[in-house]
């Protein structure tokens, strides 16, 4: 019989890869896992919860080592039934199983953790995290990626599974809102026939109605052509768009551009496949706050640019005050507007175009560059910059911005390793951090959305 360790008793030399052992969950670590520590050595265990005591066989040959969960021995406080019978198998929410204050509290603490390490600042001197609730911690999503494979003559839709390029179906998924969701069960009929695989985006449309954007790899039947067809021409789809590993152009069927509802009340344009947040609600939240953070208090109108603006989720709100053309402001505008500019920045052509489109569309104007934000040269007079680059950070605009003139910054993040990287090279430039602020953007998920504003510090002030 195999030895079973404990952390509880540090009895027991190093175990063996594929050796069983207890350990007691003791935090959330970024990436979803539990950390537990067998014999004062770190090991990560998916799937649990922190205070959960595990039993688990070991494989010391990663580093860190890591745990694949065989049974919960006792269940912590912070550890729920998952409401989705297809939690354990499928990759889509890693925290279905923990409790949603907990999973805050992980946040705040992955979040916390991360900017101290990358900045050498003490956790006790970042100021306290604000977290905003979800919400909804069900049904909150407005868009959603799925995969989809063929296997023989039929295809599955789905997710993938943990660590694995393996497709999960899913017939219905509990954080998909009302208007999306019946999609993972209509789209294996749709694509019946098919050869190879390919990503699927679903989304809201046009008075809400679904579109559904797919990147295939192989061949579609005609009878899939024929249903995507007749599903926009019949109004149940506002649109779809296909497009084939190899063709120089994408087939298009009705209006496949993504519709949301702005944070301003109005709706927002965003490309076929374009960037947006997952809920509307979280996003009109983020904007809100990201708007907030950026006032600067000052007698002097400020020059105002955003980097990575996307198709304008963040634009619709900083632009506001911004003066127009004499010829199309009133006298009162012309007279006192809340900005001396707004300058906008994004590389996508069709974000631009679609930026363009949402910032008339509420009378607004500014300037837009079509450029890489993260290259582009920040304008010698901007005072505000707020940004909210990819998952893997923006490192030439931070160098950019340490180097500027700038008086307050915005950053706007989904991972905060690489913001906290970032936020090490402003640092040196003689900022200091004023505010953290997380929003639950991916409620029953490990995945952290976070604002964080900076500030020139007097004694560096240019």
């Amino acid at each position: 019989m195999k030895a079973v360790h404990r952390r509880s008793s540090g009895a027991g030399s190093r175990p063996r890869t594929g050796e069983r052992a207890q350990l007691r969950i003791d935090a959330l670590a970024a990436g979803g896992a539990g950390v537990g520590r067998i014999a004062g050595e770190v090991v990560f265990v998916p799937a649990t919860a922190p205070g959960d005591l595990v039993e688990v066989e070991l494989d010391r040959s990663a580093r860190p080592a890591r745990g694949r969960l065989l049974r919960v021995v006792e269940p912590s406080a912070d550890r729920v039934a998952p409401p989705c019978r297809f939690a354990d198998t499928c990759g889509g929410c890693d925290w279905m199983h923990v409790r949603l204050e907990a999973q805050q509290a992980a946040h705040e603490q992955i979040l916390r953790q991360a900017i101290a390490r990358a900045t050498s600042l003490a956790e006790a001197d970042l100021p306290p995290i604000r977290v905003h609730p979800a919400p909804l911690p069900l049904g909150y999503r407005s868009r959603a990626r799925l995969f989809a494979r063929a296997e023989r003559a039929e295809v599955r839709v789905g997710y993938r599974a943990p660590r694995t390029h393996a497709v999960v179906a899913v017939d219905r998924c509990l954080v998909l809102g009302d208007a999306i969701a019946p999609l993972s069960g209509e789209l294996p009929g749709v694509l019946r026939g098919a050869v190879g695989e390919g990503d699927v985006l679903i989304s809201h449309g046009a008075s809400g109605r679904p579109v559904v954007e797919i990147q295939w790899r192989g061949q579609l039947p005609p009878a899939a052509w024929k249903l995507l067809d007749e599903r926009t021409a019949r109004g149940e789809w506002a649109g779809a768009r296909v497009t084939l590993d190899g063709a120089r152009e994408a087939a298009s069927f009705g209006d496949p551009r993504t519709t949301i509802l702005g944070a301003d009340g109005v709706p927002l344009l965003l490309p076929p496949g374009g960037f947006g947040q997952p809920s509307e609600e979280g996003a009109a939240v983020l904007a809100r706050r990201a708007a907030e953070l950026a006032h600067l208090d000052s007698t002097r109108q400020p020059h105002l640019v955003e980097l990575f603006a996307g198709s304008g989720t963040l634009s619709v709100l900083l632009a506001r005050g911004a003066p127009r053309p004499a010829a199309a402001a009133s006298p009162a505008e012309a007279a006192a507007p809340g900005l001396a500019s707004f300058t906008a920045v994004e590389l996508s052509p069709e974000a631009v175009a679609c930026l363009r489109q949402n910032l008339a569309a509420r009378g607004l104007a500014g300037k837009v560059i079509e450029a890489d934000a993260d290259q582009h040269p920040l304008p010698a007079r901007a005072d505000v910059v707020v940004l909210d680059p990819p998952r893997g950070g923006a490192p030439g605009a931070a160098r950019a911005i340490a180097a500027s003139g700038a008086r307050v910054v915005v950053y706007v993040s989904c991972d905060p390793a690489t913001l906290a990287r970032d936020l090490g090279v402003i640092l040196r430039g003689g900022f200091e951090i004023t505010d953290i602020e997380a929003v639950e953007l991916f409620p029953q998920t490990s995945h952290i959305e976070s604002i964080v504003r900076l500030s020139r510090a007097r004694r560096s002030a240019r």
